[in-house]
């Protein structure tokens, strides 16, 4: 009498053990992708050109326009995310031209919500891609 229930029993244990336990590597891939640190960088060999390049070659999608335009001040409509430097303000997507790759610590991506939580109104509504450096920046 207990045989026909016995492979219905393993099913559920195995249904039930596979199922519970999370994926590690789906959520570190999830994380990494508004992350890109300067080891990426470097085993891309992206660090011979400056971050706005890197950023291109890697995570092209933080370049593309994510907001919308207005003539609001203080980039409070702005349509491509904001350049911050370990953490100040530092100016539009083209002054990533003028950082040196191999200066960079990690690149950041914030999205409209994260930047806004963490910025504030500065943070625009398009997001911030924040730079840390290994050194601090010398103007």
């Amino acid at each position: 009498m207990l045989k026909p229930l016995y492979p219905l029993a393993v099913a559920l244990v195995l249904a039930c053990a596979s199922g519970g336990i999370p994926d590690p590597t789906i959520t570190a891939n999830t994380r990494r992708t508004s992350i890109l640190s300067a080891e990426e960088i470097e085993n891309a060999h992206a660090d011979v050109t400056n971050a706005y390049d890197a950023i291109a070659r890697l995570r092209p999608n933080w370049l593309l326009p994510h907001g919308i335009t207005s003539g609001q001040n203080n980039g409070a409509g702005t349509e491509y995310a904001q350049v911050y430097v370990d953490g100040q303000t530092y100016g539009d997507l083209n002054t990533l031209r003028g950082i040196p790759a191999y200066h960079v610590g990690s690149i950041r991506y914030w999205d409209v919500t994260q930047a806004g939580a963490r910025f504030g109104i500065r943070a625009g509504s398009s997001g911030v891609i924040e730079i840390s450096m290994k050194t601090a920046l010398r103007q």
